[in-house]
């Protein structure tokens, strides 16, 4: 037998490894526990273990054979959700997708608000000669009223005006240049029109978790990033898309 530079001829002929050395090195399958504290396969070759896995969307937690724990890391079993061999197929194919990058999360989460980040908000400059330059269609900022729901309303529109342009912008840039560095700068600009939006009544600043309204200026960049990094993997067809829209419809109680 021959073995490639730089592989362990140990891993190659699985000397000594177990169903739990195969699931340590899994790119999906990542437990947040340590299984090997409850489990020794080299004494018991019907061990059982518990798995508290890190996708707790995909995956369920539950006591698990070594069957079921190769079912796990092959997309089926148990330990995926779905009561169905195709919702589990779609589980499986989420958990596939957003293990590829540690941002692409951010699509699931915000994916049932890229319809409304959209504007026809087009604003050009004014040029004096030079002189001065003003701004010839300005966003229109209306007073509160009353109706919460229509400020509500008023401050969304003002809000995706101001950031749904920035949506095409970030999608050229991730032709070439890497996600992580076109966040890292776009926090910037995104701090100071938040600050001024903020400073001018539009939106609040809010702790959440998860997406909540689009009015929480806290988180409402994440759809600016997600809907761009969408666009950009659906136009250029790199990796497979899981079925969002089935996605944001489901939660924990569903299966």
């Amino acid at each position: 037998m021959s073995f490639k530079r730089g592989q362990d001829p140990k891993k190659a002929l699985r000397i000594g490894r177990t169903v739990l050395d195969d699931l340590k090195d899994h790119s999906i399958c990542k437990p947040m526990n340590d299984p090997w504290k409850d489990a020794d396969p080299h004494k018991d070759p019907d061990f059982q273990v518990r798995i508290n896995p890190h996708n707790q969307f995909c995956f369920n937690s539950m006591w698990c054979s070594e069957k079921d724990l190769e079912d796990w890391m092959e997309g089926r079993g148990k330990m995926v959700k779905g009561t169905t061999k195709a919702e589990k197929k779609k589980y499986w194919d989420y958990a596939v997708f957003e293990g590829g990058d540690h941002d692409r999360w951010l699509i699931k989460y915000t994916w049932k608000w890229f319809d409304r980040m959209v504007t026809d908000f087009n604003p050009w400059v004014r040029d004096m000669y030079g002189l001065n330059m003003f701004m010839k269609t300005p966003i229109k900022i209306k007073r509160k009223t009353k109706e919460e729901l229509q400020n509500q309303k008023n401050a969304e529109n003002v809000i995706v005006a101001m950031f749904a342009p920035f949506v095409d912008e970030i999608k050229a840039e991730l032709e070439y240049r890497d996600f992580s560095s076109i966040r890292n700068e776009y926090d910037k600009y995104f701090l100071g029109i938040k600050r001024a939006l903020f400073c001018m009544g539009v939106g609040f600043i809010g702790a959440c978790n998860l997406p909540e309204e689009i009015e929480n200026l806290s988180w409402v960049t994440d759809i600016v990033y997600a809907k761009a990094l969408y666009l950009y993997l659906k136009e250029k067809g790199k990796v497979e898309l899981p079925d969002f829209e089935w996605l944001c419809n489901r939660n924990y109680y569903n299966d």
